[in-house]
């Protein structure tokens, strides 16, 4: 074969094998769908993952969930912000699995009460008019959603509620109505001016009842600084949030964090809000793996600690543990390893 011909075929193999590369693809998840009877519709479900859910070079695990509102605008960043926080061996979170549930009728879903305001720019206009269905809509989530995804996926029994906006206000009002859905609530800029500071009203009144939140709920808020909001039509949306903030910070007894975003707006205060609210929520799960060397039990104590404070139980992955066994095999930290060895055989049995 000549120089010519060879260089022929050459180009073609590097070709054919640059074009087999090129259309390989990089997925963060796949879509579900769901027909819901309380809403007499089919619900577009965004399902992600966690990276080692099908390993099978571990024993199958199960994962809490995030239950993440409109869809179609967090999804992407969320997906991947769940698998970087999780990533040992300075996890700050577990892998979690992400449910994304896409929007039909928003307002209808995510607004609590009966409310309509009349447009800024034409009052001609008449705005959330398909208001106030949010009951059925948490009926939906916990009925027939929760069911599905815990027949489906393998699940823990921990799951967070995620929102921003209409759905931060939706969130909180679970939390008020329906405190045992979910085990931690996210609420980013939520519209706690909906229909004159309901929500308000009811926090102060679920207080009255109640005396104190449930011990172990977490809820978290994040702010925007909504500086050009104060010029316009829905100028209480800063007071709101103030308000709600003092009523809970002033009773005490929720977990409960609270964090102004001074350079970001309403439209993008979600994508640093939700990271936050993740590292709060899972406060107290990351280990530090060097000190382990030295104290092996200290892992079983920190997480029975963050167990007993999340109200759940959390035990080290078997992902993690062989991260550990990793570091002290090839740092000669021999006891430790056989420590660890032991803890793993009795986590992850071999059948």
């Amino acid at each position: 074969m000549n120089s010519r011909l060879k260089f022929l075929f050459l180009n073609l193999f590097l070709f054919f094998t640059f074009l087999g590369k090129a259309q390989e693809k990089i997925t963060i998840g796949d879509k579900q769908f769901l027909f819901s009877k309380v809403l007499n519709e089919k619900r577009e479900l965004w399902i992600h993952l966690p990276k080692t859910y099908h390993d099978t070079g571990i024993s199958p695990a199960k994962y809490p969930v995030v239950y993440l509102l409109d869809a179609e605008i967090n999804f992407e960043y969320y997906a991947a912000m769940t698998d970087f926080l999780s990533k040992p061996p300075y996890a700050e979170i577990p892998e979690c699995i992400v449910i994304g549930i896409k929007n039909t009728e928003r307002t209808r879903d995510l607004t609590p009460t009966k409310s309509q305001k009349k447009s800024p720019v034409n009052p001609d206009v008449v705005l959330f008019a398909d208001s106030g269905g949010s009951e059925n809509f948490a009926r939906f989530i916990q009925e027939e959603l929760k069911p599905f995804i815990n027949k489906t996926y393998r699940t823990q029994d921990y799951s967070i509620l995620a929102g921003h906006s209409f759905g931060g206000l939706f969130a909180v009002n679970v939390l008020l109505t329906h405190p045992e859905y979910f085990n931690a609530y996210v609420a980013n800029d939520p519209s706690l001016w909906w229909d004159n500071g309901v929500l308000i009203s009811k926090t102060k009144d679920y207080l009255e009842k109640n005396k104190k939140f449930p011990s172990h709920n977490f809820l978290y808020i994040s702010q925007a600084d909504n500086e050009e909001q104060n010029k316009n039509w829905n100028s209480d949306m800063t007071q709101a949030i103030e308000e709600f903030k003092r009523i809970v910070e002033n009773n005490g007894t929720l977990n409960y964090q609270h964090r102004f975003f001074e350079n970001e707006v309403h439209g993008t205060v979600s994508f640093p809000g939700n990271y936050d609210a993740l590292k709060f929520i899972f406060k107290g799960f990351r280990t530090d793996i060097k000190k382990l060397s030295g104290h092996p039990k200290l892992l079983e104590e920190e997480y029975k600690r963050f167990s007993e404070k999340a109200g759940a139980d959390f035990s080290p992955s078997e992902t993690y543990l062989n991260v550990i066994l990793k570091f002290m095999k090839s740092n000669g930290f021999r006891a430790s390893e056989q420590y660890f060895n032991a803890l793993k055989e009795k986590l992850y049995p071999k059948k």
